[in-house]
């Protein structure tokens, strides 16, 4: 979670900064404002610049520049955490719950289908968050064709079961009719009668 707070610190910093001047900011004026003395601190700082602009969340003028993103596009998601992945070659499921803002479970489930594909492999110690490794790099992110299949099945599957309940519906009224229509003629055939 320290991850997420250091991530969440740049990000309010860069805004704040940006918005007293013109919507711009320096790499050199954040690290001064969150008070950064070492070297290390400072690649941390620009690691987590990149990967917000990476997810969207910030926008890069020129090296070394940053602002607020003018218009707010929500990037696709997917696209998101698999540069993320190339980027860094090794995450975790909180990485890219921070870093893509996705659910833990979206997470886990788009890296355990990268696992299948032998694109990722994940690694375990214990006590410690599992990491899941790009060990091989396809350049393009891989399309998830088994869940796309899926879904297209259970749009075909619900399709069915409305056009189902649309014919029964018109089978109790066209039964409905019927049984009013021999009511109809049997008040009439009384009506006649008397």
């Amino acid at each position: 979670m320290a991850h997420e707070s250091f991530s969440r610190t740049v990000l309010e910093t860069a805004w704040q900064l940006a918005a007293g001047n013109n919507g711009e900011v320096t790499t050199e004026a954040i690290a001064l404002q969150l008070g950064l003395k070492t070297r290390v601190e400072y690649k941390r700082m620009l690691n987590t610049l990149s990967d917000l602009h990476l997810a969207g969340r910030l926008q890069r003028f020129r090296q070394g520049v940053y602002g607020p993103v003018k218009a707010f596009k929500q990037p696709d998601k997917r696209q998101v955490m698999w540069q993320i992945l190339r980027m860094r070659k090794r995450v975790t499921v909180e990485d890219m719950m921070v870093m893509a803002e996705v659910s833990k479970d979206y997470a886990r489930e788009w890296l355990a289908t990268l696992a299948k594909r032998e694109v990722v492999r994940k690694q375990q110690q214990p006590g410690l968050p599992a990491t899941w490794q790009l060990i091989n790099d396809t350049v393009d992110m891989p399309v998830d064709d088994a869940k796309a299949a899926k879904l297209r099945e259970l749009r075909q599957r619900k399709k069915r079961e409305a056009i189902n309940a649309i014919d029964q519906t018109i089978q109790s009224l066209q039964s409905a009719s019927e049984a009013l229509s021999k009511a109809r003629d049997a008040i009439t055939t009384m009506e006649e009668g008397e």
